[in-house]
């Protein structure tokens, strides 16, 4: 046990640097677009409080008092943004020892996208963990600090809807193997709550194409079921067939409830990931850039 913290501590520098770079090199291409002014889109200042943004600090009327003072946005323009990455057993998977877990791919997905979002002042909360929206520095320090401790959710398989606001924006991070009617419970709760959001769809490159020959003896991750496959090449073809069903179901499913599907392979480089979700948010007016 204190072998496995270690090693997930040891992790934790590099993920946050990963993130750190990756958010960065989003955040650049924002620098040259026109800045939102007082009168457009704010409407009154409030105290800075630890948390809150650096660049909403408002210099020229700070200038004027011995306290700091921030722009502060009007309600309707502040998004409550939810992130729930799944982490069960299942999403512990790596076929090679070079690729990332699906569980590591996916918090360095969130570390990224909360930076991202810090940025921006939006409202940030890691779902399952029972702590209220933050924002700015305090919503990355918070997400990365459950990371660090290896937290898993108290909501393993599905986000705790009832945490969620209505009318919010869900991020939802899963290897969504689980069954398709299970799947589509959740998006009819959350529909019901007009909560909308994204799907990103991670997977390992062995789940898709079975690559692996001869006798194999596959584990289960979920409990401590095994089976043995004498000639796994007989039964590639069925298994991707079923598999791409499997995907198939899933997209139509995410497509008719108008939420965004974003589809994910370990192997591929995490910042795609990352700015497709950055361009989802941004086309939906969900940044406030």
């Amino acid at each position: 046990m204190r072998e496995k913290a270690e090693n997930i501590a040891a992790r934790i520098p590099n993920l946050v640097l990963r993130a750190n770079k990756i958010a960065e090199s989003i955040l650049t291409g924002l620098h040259s677009k026109k800045k939102v002014g007082p009168g457009e889109t704010f409407w009154q200042f409030k105290k800075y409080e630890h948390g809150d943004p650096a660049q909403l600090i408002d210099w020229r009327r700070t200038a004027k008092t011995n306290e700091i003072f921030i722009q502060e946005r009007e309600l309707e323009t502040v998004q409550n943004i939810t992130l729930w990455r799944d982490t069960s057993a299942s999403m512990h998977y790596s076929s090679k020892i070079n690729i990332d877990k699906k569980i590591d791919r996916a918090n360095l997905i969130v570390m990224a996208l909360s930076i991202i979002l810090s940025k921006t002042g939006e409202n940030i909360s890691l779902n399952g963990h029972k702590q209220k929206p933050l924002r700015g520095k305090a919503a990355t320090d918070f997400i990365s600090d459950q990371i660090y401790k290896n937290i898993k959710n108290s909501y393993i398989d599905n986000p705790n809807f009832i945490d969620i606001k209505n009318n919010s924006h869900v991020i939802i991070i899963s290897d969504f193997l689980n069954p398709i009617t299970k799947i589509e419970e959740s998006l009819k709760i959350l529909a019901n709550k007009n909560i909308h959001g994204c799907f990103v769809h991670i997977f390992d490159p062995s789940e898709h194409s079975l690559p692996f020959k001869g006798r194999v003896n596959f584990n289960s991750l979920e409990d401590n079921s095994s089976i043995l496959i004498g000639n796994v090449e007989s039964i590639k073809k069925e298994y991707v067939r079923k598999i791409n069903n499997h995907y198939k179901k899933l997209k139509d499913l995410i497509s008719s409830h108008s939420w965004q599907y974003i589809s994910h392979t370990t192997i591929s480089l995490p910042e795609e990931a990352v700015k497709n979700l950055f361009l989802s948010l941004n086309q939906q007016n969900k940044l406030n850039i």
